[in-house]
């Protein structure tokens, strides 16, 4: 009796190793008959796709910088002064709409993108809140530190809103171009003979240059987007 289990046991395991090689054997011949080969010429488009997708978004991240470094600080403002002093309201409400009008006016009369300007102002005097460590206070009328050459000047302060938005305008001016100044026009700012004239006619160029900051008018040129954004958002609604 216990001759026949054995016997039937060692069978039985017999048969499954035979099952085992069988199904190995078709497997082995299914992948020999069944692999696909790709063409080279599908392999290659696929590939190009891949190249091309690659490509784009190389392009696009290369034109959004050059989107920021060909921001010329001479031109027409996009933004009007009501949508800029009203964007300037959503982080200060104490904002005053004399200082936008400012910014508005006396920028078209240089050619300086005021809309712009107004958001380094934002930057310099952190939303003309004068905190957070700004080294002018509200009295100066001096909106982007001109004069703060290193820590512990004061800079230089001017009688009205007018005059110190006036001051930096013509600072910018004189980045941008070699240009007399507007007919009628006298020089208010301190600074404007110090500056290298048209050195820098695109906001990327006082990067390093107005403030020791390699993304200094990455940050200004981020904030004129959320001013951009504001005014869509105002068009939106009053669409509606």
């Amino acid at each position: 009796m216990k001759t026949i289990v054995a016997l039937t046991i060692a069978l039985t395991f017999f048969a499954a190793l035979l099952c085992q090689r069988a199904e190995a054997q078709n497997l082995r011949r299914i992948f020999r008959r069944d692999t696909i080969v790709i063409p080279e010429d599908i392999i290659f488009e696929v590939m190009q796709d891949e190249i091309e997708a690659e490509k784009k978004i190389a392009e696009e991240q290369m034109q959004k910088q050059l989107d920021i470094t060909t921001v010329a600080i001479m031109g027409q403002p996009e933004v009007e002064a009501e949508t800029m002093y009203r964007f300037m309201l959503t982080r200060n409400p104490d904002f005053e709409r004399e200082i936008a009008e400012a910014f508005y006016e006396i920028g078209k009369k240089y050619g300086i993108r005021g809309d712009i300007a107004l958001c380094q102002s934002a930057l310099e005097t952190g939303w003309f809140k004068f905190t957070g460590g700004t080294a002018v206070t509200p009295d100066q009328h001096n909106y982007c530190g001109l004069g703060v050459t290193k820590l512990g000047l004061k800079g230089h302060s001017f009688p009205t809103v007018r005059q110190g938005v006036t001051a930096q305008i013509q600072h910018l001016y004189a980045y941008a171009c070699k240009d007399p100044l507007p007919f009628g026009e006298a020089i208010i700012d301190p600074r404007f003979k110090l500056v290298s004239r048209g050195i820098a006619p695109t906001w990327q160029g006082l990067s390093n240059r107005w403030a020791a900051n390699p993304r200094y008018a990455e940050r200004i040129l981020q904030l004129f987007e959320q001013m951009k954004t504001f005014e869509d958002n105002l068009i939106s609604d009053e669409k509606r």
